[in-house]
């Protein structure tokens, strides 16, 4: 118990009614608290969301980061390249995958020859 929930009643005798009530109120409160930080751990597709939504935010800046640094004439034709890529980053990686997996095959095929 806090301070301000101190009981009024001396320690000898038993509690009042309320003193019965604070106590209630205070547990109910401290419970509340416990769920709600409960519920915000468990939510774990929450979490995720924010992180991911963080990643995407950081890396929208650093394209545009980048892009600023390239010289006007190239930077107006990859732009759209870049901020297609941060809206949409599981077009390009599904690209890189695809073309990495032809590749693979490709080098495994002339080894084999």
């Amino acid at each position: 118990m806090t301070d301000n929930d101190e009981r009024l009643t001396i320690p000898a005798q038993p509690p009042t009614d309320e003193d019965l009530r604070q106590d209630a109120d205070l547990t109910r409160q401290e419970l509340a608290e416990t769920v709600a930080a409960l519920g915000e751990k468990a939510d774990v597709k929450a979490r995720v969301q924010r992180v991911a939504h963080d990643k995407a935010k950081e890396l929208r800046q650093r394209g545009d980061e980048l892009v600023d640094k390239l010289p006007d004439s190239v930077a107006t034709r990859v732009r759209p390249v870049v901020t297609g890529a941060t809206n949409k980053p599981m077009i390009p990686l599904a690209t890189l995958i695809a073309f990495l997996l032809v590749l693979r095959f490709l080098l495994k095929r002339r080894a084999a020859r």
